[in-house]
């Protein structure tokens, strides 16, 4: 057997599936873009599931994780700045996708990792949050939730939103972009804090 078949299908999966999702996510178009003959798939894969599960645990994508970089305002720049790259990938695409699909359709047992990966991330934004406390930068009240909520949110909607003729005016932005998203959502933080 040849092994990179499975790379081939991994790669080619990720990209259908960032391109068309899951209705146009077929047997035969992961095989034209991996350049394979569909008896290589069938043989290794049962179903569409396997062959998306299988590219997806390739990928290895997990999701963009918070930086220790002295400041909660380098943090969220950063982190803002990784999930902006990541977004213009379509590892980053399909990252949407599977987690709009497991919502809806209750996928989430065919993809075990990915709820794992959820939690990682949500105690990774916790801490991200308790050194900023620690360190000042923020008021202990803070709720590390709807902050990388905020921050995640308006980066994700931006991007979803964004008309195709405007992407070269995105992608050149994006650096700028990632410090105003950061800085109106940290004076939100400061401000709710001013008035409690």
């Amino acid at each position: 057997m040849d092994p990179s078949i499975e790379e081939k299908v991994a790669e080619a999966a990720i990209q259908i599936y960032a391109e068309v999702g899951w209705a146009g996510f077929t047997f035969d178009a992961v095989a034209a873009r991996a350049g394979v003959g569909k008896a290589a798939i069938y043989r290794r894969w049962s179903t569409k599931m396997e062959i998306l599960s299988s590219a997806w645990k390739a990928a290895q994508p997990g999701f963009v994780e918070v930086p220790d970089t002295g400041s909660i305002r380098g943090d969220l720049v950063a982190l803002a700045k990784a999930l902006l790259e990541r977004l213009d990938q379509p590892v980053g695409i399909a990252e949407v996708r599977l987690l709009l699909d497991t919502k809806m359709f209750g996928a989430d047992a065919t993809f075990p990792d990915l709820d794992a990966t959820r939690r990682r991330s949500r105690t990774f934004m916790r801490a991200g949050i308790e050194r900023a406390i620690q360190r000042g930068d923020l008021p202990p009240d803070a709720r590390p939730e709807m902050i990388f909520d905020a921050v995640r949110g308006m980066i994700i909607h931006n991007f979803l939103l964004m008309p195709s003729e405007r992407m070269d005016v995105w992608r050149a932005r994006k650096d700028a972009y990632a410090e105003e998203v950061v800085d109106l959502v940290l004076a939100g933080v400061r401000a709710r804090s001013a008035v409690i």
